[in-house]
């Protein structure tokens, strides 16, 4: 009896896919002069290869996008990353 739940990647499609799982993962950390803020790149989810700038507030657990290549790029981003 066929079932509707797809089916998990293979290991190596998964690799491939996440860019040895990296994507997703924060990187390239930059903290503020004031000590107050870390700057990194990272992307939304685990698949998706447009990194966003984040901003993470060491005085609070307040996480928030800065630049979404997304709002500035619109499609042009998904392109950018093909070239």
């Amino acid at each position: 009896m066929p079932t509707n739940s797809p089916q998990p990647l293979a290991f190596p499609r998964q690799y491939a896919r996440t860019q040895r799982f990296t994507l997703g993962a924060p990187r390239a950390f930059t903290v503020s002069p004031d000590g107050h803020h870390v700057l990194f790149l990272r992307s939304p989810s685990g698949t998706d290869r447009a990194g966003g700038l984040w901003s993470l507030d060491l005085d609070g657990p307040a996480e928030r996008l800065v630049a979404d290549p997304q709002a500035l790029l619109g499609g042009a981003a998904e392109e950018r990353l093909r070239v």
